[in-house]
């Protein structure tokens, strides 16, 4: 396989784990946390706004799955930011390839 066809392939490989770390964090960063919701953040407006939660409802769902996943922390950022690093890492070889 040619260095130009791996690099290629970092990068595509670096890229889909950069978005699926990233939307995998979304419940996170807007307050659905493991041990449940976080003070003065997004999910916590929400939640007051709505008063009661209904089992079963969209809300409670994604609180659910925080709670009971790796969602519910801080790692999937740590897998975007790995996507993120594959991707510059390939595309700067793929840079120094063609241009030197």
């Amino acid at each position: 396989m040619s260095d130009d066809k791996f690099h290629k392939g970092v990068v595509a490989a670096g890229a889909t784990t950069a978005a699926v770390g990233t939307a995998s964090s979304v419940p996170w960063i807007m307050g659905f946390g493991a041990s449940g919701i976080v003070k003065g953040t997004i999910a916590a407006g929400l939640q007051s706004g709505m008063g009661n939660v209904v089992a079963g409802s969209a809300f409670s769902a994604v609180q659910s799955v925080a709670a009971t996943t790796v969602i519910g922390t801080a790692l999937p950022l740590v897998v975007a930011g790995a996507g993120v690093a594959a991707v510059g890492y390939g595309g700067y070889k793929l840079y120094k390839n063609k241009y030197e």
